[in-house]
């Protein structure tokens, strides 16, 4: 799986899109542009993936963010989990999307 978090933006005008890419370490992404590289020595998803998000792109202020799990890449379900659990540590209300059914 890969994952597309879009967060609210609480001005008008358009939110902030990431992508988490797993290529083949995890990796923060918007558009072609590498954000983040998150592990360069592991495949995995690690806890600190979400504040290292908020740090480098400053959205200390957001409060709410919609998770699109897609069917491909090589994410899992313990990444979702890790995300889930660092939103709500962040105190980051969240949905999911997910058109396969995970939830």
């Amino acid at each position: 799986m890969k994952f597309t978090l879009v967060f609210e933006n609480n001005q008008e005008g358009s939110g902030a899109s990431y992508d988490l890419l797993f290529a083949p370490c995890p990796i923060w992404a918007m558009g072609e542009k590498t954000i983040i590289n998150l592990n360069p020595s592991d495949p995995h998803l690690n806890p600190g993936c979400i504040s290292r998000l908020i740090e480098q792109e400053k959205l200390q202020a957001v409060k709410k963010c919609v998770i699109i799990v897609h069917s491909i890449g090589h994410g899992g379900i313990e990444s979702l989990d890790i995300l889930k659990s660092e939103l709500k540590a962040a105190g980051i209300k969240y949905g999911v999307i997910d058109f396969d059914g995970i939830k």
